[in-house]
């Protein structure tokens, strides 16, 4: 009887303890979502905001390049608009030196034109004179050669006076042809002047039509001027403004860093984690250069190579932040296990959990394939505190 009661007493010390140890168990379940609730928000925020600021970031570089290019357009065409302007004065300074010389010209034919008219009334004068000289020689020839000799003294008297008369005739004659060959001189210069004035009248027609269509020019330039200056304004403005978005997104990133940190228990303990899959390391954490391209990036995991399909197994207890397919990472896992501490899991022939599951430490959460950006099957891990890449062979 006191074996039997001995065996019940420890068998209800056992039950009780195993009882015990299943409220505890359920109740760490139950404690461990709603305690990183909030710290899975903001991971999620911070991820979200990260993309963002890149994406922004690649705006902010577009814009940039569209900004010189612009600002480059309205160098151009303000060269353009300088050069307008400066032929706009030469033709400007050669249409008033035109006007000058034609107003000279038009100046020296009115006084040309004056002399003239004086010219041909002092030949009209002298022409009047001549003619009434002739017509007394004449008259003096039809008169009776004896009426002239009894009126004369003598012969000689006869003889001087018909001398007298033929050199004044012939004085008046050459006053005459004198005063044409001055008109005549006249008259040339005066007809050079005129053709002078219409070839002046000509090129001066000419600068004026080239000063509308240079003035047209101007116009057009100017207009092509003020459209590439507002859309330069237009891409500084974007520019800015993306700017200001890129540094609002910065300080929430910091904001929201600075609270996980507050959430965080600093780093995860060295050796807590479990290896995602079976198989020997490929490629280390660290910098990296590219059979490929050539070029070296830093790989942020370790890759462990293993055959296609070896299952994949969560490093620790969590919570699915995403299970998709992510660019060069291919099909991935992220799981955030709290205080920080989250894992990738990449390269994934398939996935066996969803966005927002909590899994279990040693749980298998997919297999591995060589989606995204590989060479060859393989799991790429990563182990991230607070966002920042670590070296995953430090908690393995």
């Amino acid at each position: 009887m006191f074996k039997t009661f001995k065996r019940t007493k420890y068998s209800a010390i056992f039950l009780a303890l195993t009882l015990i140890f299943i409220l505890f168990t359920v109740l760490q379940l139950l404690y461990f979502p709603s305690s990183v609730n909030a710290e899975i928000y903001d991971e999620r925020k911070l991820d979200e905001i990260k993309k963002e600021k890149e994406d922004t970031h690649k705006k902010i570089e577009e814009a940039q390049k569209e900004q010189e290019k612009y600002s480059a357009q309205v160098e151009e065409v303000e060269k353009k608009l300088l050069d307008a302007f400066n032929q706009l004065i030469e033709l400007n300074s050669s249409l008033a030196e035109a006007k000058s010389e034609h107003d000279r010209v038009t100046i020296l034919l009115v006084s040309n034109k004056q002399e003239i008219e004086q010219i041909e009334n002092e030949l009209q004068e002298k022409t009047d004179k001549l003619n009434i000289r002739i017509a007394e020689i004449y008259k003096t020839n039809n008169r009776n050669f004896l009426d002239v000799l009894l009126k004369s003294e003598g012969f000689i008297e006869f003889i001087s006076r018909l001398k007298l008369m033929n050199l004044l005739l012939r004085q008046d004659l050459e006053i005459i042809k004198e005063i044409k060959d001055r008109k005549n001189r006249l008259l040339a210069i005066n007809k050079n002047m005129l053709d002078l004035q219409e070839k002046q009248s000509s090129e001066k027609q000419r600068i004026e039509k080239l000063i509308a269509l240079s003035e047209q020019n101007k116009r057009e330039i100017e207009a092509i001027y003020n459209e590439k200056l507002d859309l330069f304004s237009q891409a500084k403005a974007n520019k800015d403004a993306l700017i200001a978005m890129e540094n609002q997104l910065t300080a929430k990133e910091t904001e929201i860093t600075n609270i996980l940190k507050s959430y965080n228990y600093g780093t995860a303990p060295a050796g807590k984690l479990l290896w995602p899959t079976i198989g020997k390391i490929s490629s280390g954490f660290g910098p990296r250069t590219s059979k490929n391209t050539g070029r070296t990036r830093m790989h942020n995991g370790i890759d462990i190579y293993a055959p296609l399909g070896t299952p994949v197994v969560a490093a620790d207890s969590g919570q699915v932040l995403r299970a998709e397919y992510y660019g060069g990472y291919g099909l991935v896992v992220l799981v955030y296990h709290g205080g920080g501490v989250a894992t990738y899991y990449a390269h994934l022939s398939g996935y066996t959990v969803s966005v927002g599951q909590f899994v279990q430490r040693g749980q298998v959460i997919g297999y591995v394939g060589n989606t995204g950006y590989t060479t060859g099957y393989h799991l790429h891990f990563e182990v991230r505190i607070d966002g920042v890449p670590k070296n995953p062979r430090n908690y393995l």
